[in-house]
C-alpha cells in the first residue's frame, strides 16, 4: 500500500509544480484588497468539513484552510479573514470556475477531466472508493457488486470508480449521503459508494451506526484529495502549495503543532476517524520530495 500512496502522490505533482510567490494574479490581488479569502467547503463530510453539535464549522479541511489563511496574513502583514461558503458535489466546479469562490477544500479528488476546468493544489490526503453496507451483507469484493443496487452521488470519482471496476453494478443516483442512508435503510439500495474515510465518518454520526460497516479493507480505487482553485492563477496556487507542503513537512518531521492537527482528526486513539500515520507519512513524503524543503522555524 505504501508504494501505491507514493505513486499517487508523485502523479499529482504533474499538475501542481512549484510556483514562485509573486503577487500577480486576480485572486491574490482581490484578497489583498478585501482582506478576505472566500473558501468553498462542505457541511456533511466528516472528518473533513462538517457542522458539529455546537453549530460550528469544523474538520481537517477547515484546519487546512486556516493554515493557508495564516500564511497569507503573514505574507501581507495585514488581517485576513476566512469566509466559508457551502458547496455541493454538483455546484463546486462551477463556483470555482466562475471565481465565486477563491478556493475549495473539502473532500474533492483530482481527475484529468476536472483539471480541464479548474486547477488543483498538491494533495493533502489520500483515500479511495469503498462501500457502506449493512452488517451481514455479502457485498465487499468488486465481483460481489455485479447486479447489485449501489447508491452513488452523480459526477463523483466514486461513481466513476464503480463504473470502471464493476460495469455490471446497478448504480442508483443519490443526492447526498443522507439520502443514501435513508434508501439503504429502506432497502432501495444495498450499499453506498463513497470515499472510505468519509464513509467512516458517516458511520460515526449515524444513529445505530454499529449496524453498518465500511468495506473492503483496501479501496477499489485510490484517490488524491486536493484543493481546487480557478485556472490560470499560478501565484495563488503557489501560495496554497507552499502552505500545504510546509504543513506536510511538519507531519513527517513530528512537529507538535502540525501533528496535533492530524491526530485530532485521524489519530488511532483520539481521532474522529483513525487513519495510519505510517501510511500517510509515506504519502506526504512522496509529495514533499518534489519540492524544496521549507524551514519550519521561519516563514
Amino acid at each position: 500500500m505504501r508504494k501505491k500512496f507514493v505513486l499517487l502522490a508523485l502523479t499529482l505533482l504533474l499538475t501542481a509544480t512549484s510556483q514562485s510567490l509573486t503577487w500577480a494574479g486576480e485572486i491574490l490581488e482581490k484578497i489583498k484588497q478585501t482582506g478576505v479569502i472566500t473558501a468553498g467547503t462542505r457541511k456533511d463530510a466528516i472528518p473533513f468539513a462538517y457542522i458539529n453539535e455546537k453549530g460550528e464549522w469544523v474538520g481537517y479541511s477547515i484546519d487546512v484552510l486556516e493554515i493557508i489563511r495564516q500564511d497569507i496574513e503573514k505574507k501581507l502583514g495585514k488581517p485576513i479573514k476566512l469566509k466559508l461558503v457551502e458547496v455541493t458535489p454538483q455546484n463546486r466546479f462551477d463556483k470555482v470556475k466562475n471565481k465565486e469562490i477563491d478556493i475549495e477544500c473539502a473532500s474533492s479528488t483530482f481527475t484529468w477531466e476536472r483539471d480541464e476546468i479548474v486547477d488543483f493544489s498538491v494533495s493533502y490526503f489520500a483515500s479511495g472508493t469503498k462501500i457502506f453496507r449493512k452488517k451481514g451483507s455479502n457485498l465487499g469484493t468488486i465481483d460481489s457488486l455485479a447486479g447489485r443496487r449501489i447508491g452513488v452521488i452523480p459526477n463523483t470519482t466514486n461513481e466513476q470508480a464503480i463504473k470502471i471496476q464493476q460495469p455490471a453494478a446497478i448504480l442508483i443516483p443519490i443526492k447526498d449521503r443522507t439520502e443514501g442512508l435513508r434508501k439503504l435503510r429502506n432497502g432501495e439500495i444495498e450499499a453506498i459508494a463513497g470515499d472510505g474515510i468519509v464513509l467512516q465518518g458517516l458511520r460515526l454520526e449515524t444513529e445505530n451506526g454499529d449496524q453498518f460497516e465500511v468495506v473492503p479493507e483496501f479501496p477499489y480505487m485510490y484517490e488524491a484529495y486536493a484543493c481546487m482553485i480557478p485556472e490560470d492563477e499560478s501565484a495563488w496556487r503557489g501560495m496554497v502549495n507552499y502552505s500545504l507542503v510546509k504543513f506536510m513537512e511538519g507531519i513527517i518531521s513530528d512537529q507538535p503543532q502540525q501533528v496535533e492537527i492530524y491526530e485530532k482528526w485521524f489519530g488511532e486513539e483520539t481521532g474522529v476517524t483513525p487513519y495510519s500515520r505510517e501510511a500517510i507519512n509515506d504519502y506526504f513524503q512522496g509529495i514533499v520530495d518534489g519540492y524544496e524543503w521549507i524551514p519550519l522555524i521561519t516563514y
